[in-house]
């Protein structure tokens, strides 16, 4: 490993398309202001929106996790990611006509001590919504059934850049 960078991973074909498709239709409504932490909303940091996963998508979702841990583990495996628990699956919704975004923080969480996060990338078809890593510099647009992989420590920043057309969906967990 020579960066930092080396950390973040991005894995296509994690998730069957037709299941992100699925989980779209599925989880159409019922949406609420996602929060920045601890329950409080701030729209001007993260306009974007939550929902539970619908349980019938969870099998999908865990066995997906495994997966891409197993991948993660075999480029990392000195984290020994195969050993933890997740924190559970939120579908996430970046709408265009809010110019869906989340600037930079990092995913320290002090009730669950998190070790990686986990976003499962559900469509392609919007503008926008990048992932931006350490202020722009590290850039990722994934594809329709990726996962993002990266450690949930303060040295990585990172962001969802502001989605410019259609709405972006997203299923995230994190490692602990």
């Amino acid at each position: 490993m020579n960066s930092l960078t080396d950390f973040i991973k991005c894995y296509e074909n994690i998730l069957e398309t037709d299941v992100c498709s699925q989980i779209i239709k599925t989880n159409i409504d019922d949406f609420e202001k996602a929060y920045v932490h601890k329950g409080q909303i701030d729209f001007n940091t993260r306009r974007c929106y939550q929902k539970p996963l619908d349980l019938k998508f969870e099998k999908d979702i865990f066995n997906s996790v495994g997966k891409v841990l197993q991948k993660y583990n075999n480029e990392i495996p000195y984290l020994d990611t195969l050993k933890n628990n997740d924190t559970g699956y939120t579908h996430l919704l970046y709408k265009e006509q809010d110019k869906g975004e989340y600037k930079e923080h990092v995913d320290e969480a002090h009730f669950h001590q998190r070790t990686i996060s986990c976003s499962f990338i559900l469509n392609d078809n919007y503008e926008g919504g990048l992932f931006s890593f350490f202020q722009g510099s590290h850039q990722i647009k994934p594809i329709k059934g990726s996962a993002i992989l990266f450690p949930s420590n303060f040295c990585f920043p990172h962001a969802v850049t502001p989605v410019t057309e259609g709405n972006r969906h997203a299923i995230i967990t994190w490692i602990y």
